[in-house]
Formats: C-alpha cells, structure tokens, sequence
C-alpha cells in the first residue's frame, strides 16, 4: 500500500515539473507553435481595439452649422483625424451664457469682443501655447498681430487672425467710358480719387450715375481714435485725422448728384455709413470697400457689371500707405479648455499655408504673407474665370493699419449723426462740436449703468 502511495506521489510530482517547464517556455518557440498562437492573439487585438479613440474639441461661432460643416468640420476631418470638431452656435453674451448653462463649453471662441470674453472668463494669452506648438508668427500681417495686442486687455495676444478681410476700390468700367474718363490706377490718394469721383458724376444717355462711394473706412487707416482708451475722455475737438476724415466726406457728399435719393437724411447717412443696400453701392464708378470678390463676380455674370480693382485710396503725405483694418473673425483657445493642445492643433491648421490656401481660393482674404497663397486668390470661385482676369494684387499690394486700443465708449451712431448733419449742411466745426457732445453724453449714459 506505501509503496503504491509513493509511486502515485512520483507521477505527480513528474506531471507538475512538465506542466511548470512548458510555463517557462514563454513566448518561445515550441516546433513553431507559439510563434502562429501569438500573431493570431496580436491581431485579434489589434481588431478590437480598432481606431484610437479621438480627442473631442468644442468650436463656438456666430455662423450656421452649413458654415461650419464647409469652412471647417471638412478640412479638421482630413488633416486632424485623431481630433473630432463639435459644434457650438452662440452670437453675443446671452447665448454664450445660455450655452454655459447647457454645459456647453467652447475650447475654441470666435470674436473680438474681448472685454465680453474677459466677463465671462474665456481668454487666454495663446502665446504660450504658440511658442510650445512653435507657430511662426513673422509669417503674418505685423499690423494685424499688433492690433490684437493692442486691443487684448493687458497688451497679450488673446486670439489668431484667422481670415483677413480685403480691401480694394471696385470701379464700374461701363461708367468710365460713358464719360470717356481714363480708368483709375493703383496707389491713388483720396484726394486723388474725389477729383475723379466729380468727373464721373452725372447723366449720360438719360441715365443718372454716381461717382463716388463715401463710407467710413478711410478713418481706419490712420490709427486714431475718438475716445482715449485709458482716460475715456473724447480726443475729437484736436483730433486733426478726424477733421481731415470729415472733409474728404464733406467734398464727397457736395458732388452735385453723387448721391442716391432716399426719404430722409437720417436713411441716407446709415446708408453711406454702413454700406446698407450693397447692390446699389456698386452702381458707383468708385467704390471703395471690402473686396465682395463672390457677388461681384455674380454680378457680372449675371447682369454684366464690367468691374475691376485698384488699391484702395491712400491718405497721401506723411501718412504710410495702409488699408483699412477690422479684427473680423479671430479665434482663439479658450481658457476653459479642457484639451487646449488638441484646440490649438486646429488653431494652427487652420493658419497654415495648406488651410488659408484654400480660404483665399474661396474668395477669403489672408494675413499669410506668403504671395504663391496669394496668387490662388478666388481660384475656386464659381466664376473663377471672371476674377482671373482682374486686378487681385491690388488686394495684397497694402499691409494692414495698426489698430489702435479703443475705449468701449467709441459710438458708431456718433458717427452716423455727423454724416447726417454734413447731409444737412452744417460746417466741419459745428459737426465735430457736436461730435464731442455727443460722446461725452455716451460716457456718462453707460458708465451710470455700469
């Protein structure tokens, strides 16, 4: 019986030093049996896991989601795939606000409403993270770089220039040779391009034309303001840009028949100052604005308006010859991010060569300084053969003004309110007295409800 006991004890203890040799084996061959087992347990793995999961970032804009879908959740798709763009839809504090309550928190914000970002705490200076992803910023327009610190709440850079808007002076060909006037030519002055506007006023074959478009944006090459951002005092009764603003406006609105007719001068004034009813802005042999380069090529697709472009008119003098400059549309990593790294990824695709290249073939403008992104200028266009043929450097030809850090007590309706009292005929001093009235009425009215 012992010996029966020992004898089974043996084989077990045989078995388990076996069992415990082909442990050790590991990932080592066995006749080749191990090496088949671990391909087919690593690509039942690789199965499973599938694609790596992907980094969710919020973008929060004041466009639809078609917008969104075409000017970026399509190119995010291709060149970030390891990101997922979501969309938030929000225009102004209160739908911001009624997102947040949603819990809908934006990594990335577009605006230049910085003091309103500051309020509801989504700024960040992007220079850190611009120096850790090592984005280049002395590839862009210095004006608009500079002009988004300055108007950043403690001089940092709050937000990326994006898309840039152009300006040029459209002028109508069909209006130039019905009064046999040579065309105009780039690098005008306003004073330049006034004498010209009074040669192409008038009628012509019954027909009544305009010759030159006003509009506000010639302040906007200067860098001046109307209220001092630091004091909040008005800077308008010396402001010698402003005087000298307004009697370029002045000239222009006295061209006998320059103007369209309208029911009151109080339409009028918002007209020439907003550029309200583009359609019949464009019936002016001069129009200097923002490009429009889409329903400008429409327009003459459609109707035949035989249009082309110069630069837009320079102040001439001491003065550099600058564009106009608005911060339209700027992004920027919020401070609420919870993957800011992710959200700069999409920040910095979108300021490459690769994404403003096809920004500006859709008619975009660019603070890229690179001219072969340039040259592709409205090259997707329906009707690219049309702007093919037109002057496009004169988009380009121009850096940008620096804007300068404004008061948020600067009043577009004071400015609507001196065309119209130009409109009614009263003299520059009178107009600009009125002006600083007016501003400081402004001041004490909001700083009461603040």
């Amino acid at each position: 019986m012992r010996q029966r006991l020992w004898g089974l004890l043996m084989i077990l203890g045989l078995m388990a030093l076996i069992v415990g040799c082909s442990s050790d084996s590991g990932g080592k061959e066995v006749d080749g049996a191990s090496s088949n087992n671990d391909e087919e347990e690593e690509s039942s793995v690789t199965e499973d896991a599938g694609e790596p999961e992907q980094i969710e970032v919020s973008l929060m804009i004041h466009w639809g989601e078609k917008e969104f879908e075409e000017i970026f959740n399509q190119h995010i798709k291709k060149a970030l795939p390891h990101i997922k763009l979501t969309y938030i839809q929000a225009n102004g504090k209160e739908e911001i606000e009624e997102n947040f309550a949603k819990g809908f928190i934006p990594d990335i914000a577009m605006g230049t409403n910085f003091e309103m970002f500051k309020e509801l705490d989504l700024l960040r200076d992007q220079m850190p993270l611009i120096e850790k992803h090592g984005l280049d910023l002395s590839k862009y327009d210095q004006g608009i770089i500079e002009s988004l610190k300055a108007n950043s709440p403690i001089g940092e850079l709050n937000a990326l220039p994006v898309f840039k808007q152009g300006y040029v002076m459209t002028y109508n060909k069909d209006i130039f040779d019905a009064f046999g006037v040579p065309y105009p030519t780039d690098n005008m002055t306003w004073d330049e391009v006034i004498e010209l506007g009074k040669q192409l006023t008038g009628e012509r074959d019954g027909k009544i034309y305009h010759g030159i478009f006003p509009g506000k944006l010639g302040l906007q090459q200067v860098s001046t303001t109307l209220v001092d951002p630091e004091t909040n005092e008005p800077t308008i009764l010396d402001n010698k840009e402003l005087r000298i603003f307004l009697e370029r406006i002045q000239a222009i609105i006295n061209i006998p028949g320059n103007l369209p007719e309208m029911e009151s001068t109080e339409e009028l004034a918002t007209f020439l100052h907003n550029a309200e009813g583009a359609d019949t802005a464009f019936d002016y042999a001069l129009f200097p604005f923002r490009d429009q380069a889409n329903g400008l090529t429409w327009r003459e697709y459609e109707a035949g308006l035989n249009f082309d472009w110069v630069t837009y008119p320079v102040w001439g003098g001491d003065y550099p010859d600058y564009t106009p400059n608005e911060l339209l549309n700027t992004m920027f990593v919020t401070s609420q991010s919870e993957n800011p790294d992710a959200a700069f990824e999409v920040l910095a695709y979108l300021m490459s060569e690769e994404y403003q290249r096809w920004s500006v073939s859709t008619g975009g403008g660019t603070a890229l300084l690179d001219e072969d992104v340039q040259k592709e200028f409205g090259t997707a266009l329906e009707h690219a053969d049309i702007m093919a043929k037109k002057n496009v450097d004169a988009l380009f030809k121009f850096k940008s003004a620096p804007i300068p850090k404004r008061s948020r007590y600067e009043s577009a309706s004071v400015m609507i309110n001196a065309y119209q009292r130009l409109l009614e005929g009263d003299d520059i001093n009178t107009v600009i007295r009125k002006m600083d009235e007016e501003t400081r009425s402004v001041i004490a009215e909001m700083s009461g409800k603040e």
